[in-house]
C-alpha cells in the first residue's frame, strides 16, 4: 500500500504479510521525500502467544525497539505486565520501561 503526500513532499509504502493468522505478522514502512532524497525505512515483527505479545522494530538508522506484553492471569480484567526496551546506535543511547496494569 502507498500513498503520495503532495503538499507534504513525502511518498509513504508500508506492507504488511500475515504469516500466521492471530500469531505471527511482519510488516515494513518506507518514507521518503523525492524534493530532498531523505529516507526512512522500519521493519517490524509481532508475535502473539498463549497470553503475551512481542513486538519488534528496527530502522534504518540503527534504533532497535522491543516491547513485551503479558497477562498475569486467566480472567478477565487480570493484571497485565509490560518490558519495554529501546537501543539507538546513532546515538549511543538506551532506554527502558515497564509497566503494571491493574484492572483493564
Amino acid at each position: 500500500l502507498g500513498n503520495f503526500n503532495p503538499a507534504q513532499g513525502a511518498l509513504n509504502l508500508h506492507y504488511k504479510r500475515v504469516v500466521t493468522p492471530n500469531r505471527v505478522t511482519l510488516g515494513a514502512e518506507l518514507t521518503c521525500s523525492p524534493v530532498t532524497l531523505e529516507s526512512q525505512v522500519v521493519f517490524g515483527a509481532e508475535f502473539q502467544l498463549t497470553r503475551s505479545k512481542v513486538a519488534l522494530a528496527v530502522d534504518g538508522s540503527g534504533k532497535l525497539q522491543s516491547v513485551l506484553e503479558t497477562k498475569l492471569g486467566m480472567a478477565p480484567g487480570s493484571p497485565s505486565l509490560s518490558f519495554s526496551a529501546e537501543v539507538d546506535h546513532g546515538n549511543d543511547a538506551m532506554k527502558f520501561g515497564y509497566g503494571l496494569n491493574i484492572g483493564g
